[in-house]
């Protein structure tokens, strides 16, 4: 096949901005590719050019607006122009168009594309002479930049945006849920990691990668609810109202942020949770435990809201958990399920965070034969690990009867769909207990961990689970397990720490954001 791309440089000796100018002011431009080289032609143009259509053959952007994908389009006049598939370019003639092509890695590829349906007039962005691999505007300015655009708007007095790690979850789903119950006329803005995330209805996407939507969004929100540090750059302003709601429930195994030791070695993130702390109004707790709790670990002295665990409601939605997930999954009904929910390793002696997880030596097979002999039925079970290590850590020789639901974004939904509970130090442990679910705790590095890991708010051994050093002990736990005992065990543990979710948190935490709004 001939060289195609040598063809076009030979009867197009000068490629430059300017050139491709000239061409813009007498046809229709299209965008193809939205990479460094589209960062630069906003940068350049902004509102100067307007591009008919815009390409990317990345599914995963497609039938998006191009300004909730690429924030330096974000604010232009082709911020609402949406992303298709090169498709679009069968029903435009190749007369009346010319073709900007802002990928640096397939644009031969695309060339080739173009000739072959006739498309002649197109500029390639980083073959232009004038071209600068590391032009533009540095991310820090550009980032500023926006800030001081945006706080130069009014606050939206209705409007709220959700800040999580991840998509639609924890405590922000269970309270935004509730807000739209209510039916209360309000913008509601989501932070996302994937524009293609499922929300319900009624609520805005913001690409987590979109800093300058993101911005926009943050600095004309009238209340910001997070369970994560608002990003660094974010400022907060004269009638913004912040609530914090950590991400998890009413009651921690282990200290956090500003009161572990990890943080006194590491300047950055102390310097970020102090600031964080600076910004907050309220923080979310279940109990005087969970307050105290937040005092250190948040160094805050401002006010609570005594809610309860607006993500815990979640759990008491059995059925209707149980038939979502295991239709996900495709797991018979009348199978049970053992949820094994083991939290990451955090190595300070070897300086750096080494993840792993201690799952690998879980002897499954001896676990499900203990289960079924003491509550009989089929099992099988479910392995959960944590967000930390779930992308790093390969289970190669898991039996076919333990299922990987790492991948499950809502934990809640998994605690409540299945039976019986087994974790080691995470905080999940707490979550079954609420709606009186069985929970088993195997943890064979326990005195390593102790000694070497996170310090600890409540004594392990006075933890109202079974604990088992080995897979041994683990199976002894479940066959002798004794239901009474445990709920006896369990009603004096929250009643020391004063835990009482009753599934009513979010509607807690919906009332007092509503109030908010009517000040």
């Amino acid at each position: 096949m001939p060289n195609i791309m040598d063809a076009f440089l030979c009867k197009n000796k000068e490629m430059s901005w300017s050139r491709f100018e000239s061409a813009a002011k007498e046809k229709e431009v299209f965008l193809y590719g939205l990479g460094y080289c589209a960062v630069q032609f906003f940068e350049r143009y902004g509102n100067a050019i307007v591009v008919k259509g815009v390409i990317d053959n990345d599914i995963c952007k497609q039938n998006f607006e191009i300004g909730d994908v690429l924030p330096e389009a974000f604010g232009t006049a082709n911020e609402k122009t949406l992303i298709q598939s090169s498709r679009i370019l069968n029903h435009v003639n190749p007369d009346n168009v010319v073709i900007l092509i802002a990928s640096s890695a397939k644009y031969q590829e695309i060339v080739c594309e173009l000739e072959k349906k006739g498309f002649n007039d197109y500029y390639i962005v980083s073959l232009f002479q004038d071209f600068e691999s590391d032009a533009g505007l540095k991310a820090a300015e550009k980032i500023s930049m926006a800030v001081k655009e945006y706080c130069r708007h009014a606050v939206s007095s209705n409007k709220i945006l959700f800040h999580t790690y991840g998509n639609y979850l924890d405590h922000e789903k269970y309270i935004c849920n509730e807000l739209l119950h209510q039916g209360q006329k309000l913008d509601f803005v989501w932070i996302v990691s994937d524009l293609n995330a499922e929300l319900p209805s009624g609520i805005r996407k913001v690409l987590r990668s979109n800093w300058k939507k993101m911005i926009y969004e943050m600095e004309t929100a009238h209340i910001w609810i997070s369970d994560n540090s608002m990003p660094d750059y974010a400022v907060k302003r004269v009638g913004q109202v912040y609530i914090q709601t950590k991400h998890w429930a009413s009651i921690t195994l282990k200290k956090f942020y500003l009161d572990t030791i990890a943080f006194r070695d590491e300047p950055a993130k102390l310097a970020l949770w102090k600031r964080e702390s600076e910004i907050i109004d309220y923080i979310v707790v279940g109990s005087e435990f969970d307050k105290k709790s937040c005092i250190r670990g948040f160094q805050f002295n401002k006010e609570f809201i005594m809610a309860g665990s607006p993500r815990s409601d979640g759990l008491f939605c059995e059925r209707e958990n149980r038939e979502k997930v295991f239709q996900y999954y495709g797991i018979e009904k009348d199978v049970r399920v053992l949820l094994y929910a083991p939290t990451y390793r955090f190595d300070r002696r070897k300086g750096k965070h080494a993840h792993q997880s201690q799952s690998g030596g879980f002897d499954y097979e001896s676990v499900k034969n203990a289960l079924e002999e003491r509550f009989g039925g089929r099992w099988i079970i479910a392995l959960r690990l944590h967000p930390s290590v779930k992308t790093t850590v390969k289970e190669d020789s898991i039996p076919s009867f333990v299922l990987d639901v790492s991948a499950y974004e809502d934990s809640e939904e998994l605690v409540s769909a299945f039976d019986i509970t087994v974790s080691d130090f995470s905080s999940i442990m707490f979550e079954p207990a609420f709606v009186k679910k069985p929970v088993f705790l195997y943890a064979a590095d326990l005195e390593d961990y102790l000694e070497n890991e996170y310090d600890i708010l409540i004594n392990y051994q006075e933890l109202p689970f079974d604990i088992a050093e080995n897979t041994k002990q683990l199976c002894d736990n479940i066959l002798h397990f004794s239901e009474s005992e445990y709920m006896e065990r369990l009603n004096t543990f929250f009643e020391r720490y004063g835990i009482n979710e009753d599934g009513q948190a979010s509607k807690r935490v919906a009332e007092f954001v509503l109030g908010l709004l009517e000040q």
